[in-house]
C-alpha cells in the first residue's frame, strides 16, 4: 500500500492538494486539484511570494464554504473577496507541489520578531505537573504589537516558571501573564478553542479584580 500525502480543511470540502501515484513528491502535500486556486501570500505586502518562499495559503474555488453558520463576524475574518485564509503557511517548489510549513494563525510578531504560540505552549506545558491543561493566546500590545499571556488550569509559580522557560526561550517569548481559569474552553473537534480562550484573556485584562495574574 503506497500512502499519499495532501493538504485540505472542513472549510474546502476538504481537499486543496493531493500527490498521486503519477505526481508524487513525498514530505510535500502534492499539486493542487483541478477547479482549485492557490496564492502564497506574502506575509508584509500581500503580494505574491516567488518559488520557494513561504507566506500565507490562501484557497479559492467553489470548494470553498459560503461561510460559518450564525457567525458573519469568523467569516469575514476567514474570507476576503473569495479567498479562504487557512491559516497555514506554505509554498510552491518550482514544479508546483504545495509544501506546507505550519501554522501561521500561531505565531505572532512581536518588535519585529515572529514567535511561535506552539513553542512557548509545548515549553510550559512540560513543565507543569501531570494532568493540567495550558493554553498561549496573544493579545494586542500598543509597544509590541502583541502580547503573549499563558492561561493555566492551577495556580502556578510566575517566577519560576519563566526562569524554566526563559532556558529555552528568548525574553520576548515568555509570557507576560499567566492567568488561571477553571477549564479551557473545547470546540466539538475536541480542540481547545483559541478564539474563545483569547476572549477570556481579553476580559481578565480589561477588569483585572475578575482574576489575579
Amino acid at each position: 500500500m503506497t500512502l499519499l500525502e495532501g493538504y485540505g480543511a472542513t472549510e474546502t470540502s476538504p481537499v486543496i492538494s493531493v500527490n498521486s501515484h503519477e505526481y508524487n513528491r513525498p514530505g510535500s502535500t502534492g499539486k493542487v486539484i483541478p477547479g482549485v486556486k492557490v496564492r502564497i501570500e506574502n506575509f508584509e505586502t500581500g503580494e505574491d511570494c516567488k518559488v520557494n518562499e513561504v507566506g500565507r495559503i490562501l484557497v479559492k474555488g467553489e470548494i470553498v464554504m459560503k461561510g460559518y453558520y450564525d457567525d458573519s463576524e469568523l467569516t469575514k475574518e476567514a474570507i476576503t473577496d473569495g479567498w479562504y485564509n487557512t491559516g497555514d503557511m506554505g509554498y510552491f517548489d518550482e514544479e508546483g507541489y504545495l509544501w506546507h510549513a505550519g501554522r501561521f494563525k500561531r505565531f505572532v510578531k512581536i518588535g519585529g520578531e515572529m514567535v511561535s504560540l506552539v513553542k512557548v505552549e509545548n515549553t510550559l506545558e512540560k513543565l507543569l505537573p501531570m494532568g493540567v491543561s495550558c493554553c498561549v493566546v496573544d493579545v494586542h500590545d500598543e509597544k509590541r504589537g502583541s502580547s503573549i499571556i499563558a492561561t493555566v488550569t492551577i495556580e502556578v509559580n510566575k517566577s519560576e516558571l519563566l526562569k524554566k522557560m526563559g532556558e529555552e526561550l528568548p525574553n520576548i517569548a515568555l509570557p507576560k501573564h499567566f492567568i488561571v481559569v477553571r477549564d479551557l474552553p473545547m470546540m466539538s473537534s475536541g480542540k481547545i478553542d483559541f478564539r474563545s480562550v483569547t476572549k477570556i484573556v481579553q476580559e481578565i485584562l480589561t477588569n483585572p479584580d475578575k482574576q489575579n495574574s
